[in-house]
């Protein structure tokens, strides 16, 4: 039963993510697109606006196999894959580039941090345990995703939006 709840909560968590990014990036494309010519090395000769749509396309296709029980655990691969590289690509804004903003969804103007490090963090560990648990079960029957749906949303919008909530907790003393 933990297993399959496990399943649900991070299938449901990790669509949040990936549909409420790719949505947010499609919306504000002119944005993100501007983001990625400005943060991005070239990456063998792609432009930016390739690149661009690139992001969007996986994060919206991991959403998408994430659905469809049988391509789940191609959709946790390709997650993985894309939240490492993310990771690195933020390890590398924070050394070279702290005041970038990360771009994460989309017209986020919030600098890179380490709120976005840990953000990211937890989102890896959610996959992997996402995996454990999805190759443990059969699937999470209706009443594990009924179960799991709204704490899975919340805490992916949450995380994706760390940086974000993280500042407005912060306090700045003025002497």
């Amino acid at each position: 039963m933990a297993a399959h709840l496990v399943e649900a909560f991070g299938r449901l968590c990790l669509i949040t993510v990936f549909a409420w990014s790719g949505v947010q990036k499609v919306h504000g494309f002119r944005v993100f697109r501007g983001h990625v010519a400005a943060t991005v090395p070239r990456l063998g000769g792609l432009p930016s606006d390739v690149l661009a749509a690139a992001v969007v396309l996986i994060e919206l296709g991991i959403v998408a196999s994430l659905v469809l029980r049988p391509l789940e655990r191609a959709g946790l691969t390709v997650a993985l894959l894309l939240l490492t590289a993310f990771t690195a690509y933020l390890l590398r804004l924070l050394r070279t580039r702290p005041d970038a903003s990360c771009g994460c969804a989309g017209t986020s103007r919030t600098p890179v941090s380490g709120a976005h490090l840990l953000r990211n963090a937890l989102l890896l560990v959610l996959t992997v345990a996402t995996w454990w648990a999805a190759a443990l079960t059969d699937g999470p029957s209706p009443a594990h995703y009924a179960l799991a749906a709204a704490p899975a949303a919340v805490t992916g919008v949450v995380l994706l939006h760390l940086a974000e909530l993280v500042s407005l907790v912060r306090t700045t003393y003025v002497t």
